[in-house]
């Protein structure tokens, strides 16, 4: 658990770019929160932890660029070319930790939202089907974020 909180605590300095006392009294206090009430998988090994997220932070950050182009491109196209869908795709991931990483990162990126996370199952909802082919879907949507979880 203090491994849990001391990362969410850092993540919540980096996120808030500050170092006021109020600011750090607040993240202290979301950081216990949530490492306490909310995470159960108290095995989780911090330096693993951390490794990973230094490996999915880039790939993410990629994902989110590529993302925000795709989705300028339709929104200053005249003809606004969508064609939304919900997808089911899957994930190998076994962690409810990674797997809820992984919905969480799919919602961030623009065009895509995580709506259902069942078992291995994940119900995306795309601003652009731009496949009937759900393979080349979920090598779009899931598998850079979840080789970089794995």
């Amino acid at each position: 658990m203090i491994a849990k909180f001391i990362l969410l605590f850092l993540v919540w300095i980096g996120l808030t770019n500050s170092l006021e006392i109020e600011e750090l009294i607040v993240g202290a206090v979301v950081a216990f929160v949530v490492a306490k009430f909310f995470t159960k998988d108290d095995n989780m090994d911090f330096k693993k932890l951390v490794i990973t997220y230094i490996k999915f932070t880039p790939i993410f950050l990629k994902k989110l660029v590529e993302s925000n182009i795709e989705v300028a491109k339709i929104v200053l196209n005249p003809k606004l070319p969508i064609n939304t869908g919900i997808v089911k795709l899957k994930t190998e991931l076994t962690s409810d930790h990674d797997k809820l990483l992984l919905a969480n990162a799919i919602t961030l990126t623009p065009g895509t939202i995580t709506l259902e996370l069942d078992n291995s199952d994940l119900y995306v909802h795309l601003l652009n089907v731009d496949s009937l082919d759900r393979e080349v879907l979920q090598k779009e949507v899931v598998d850079a974020l979840e080789r970089s979880l794995l």
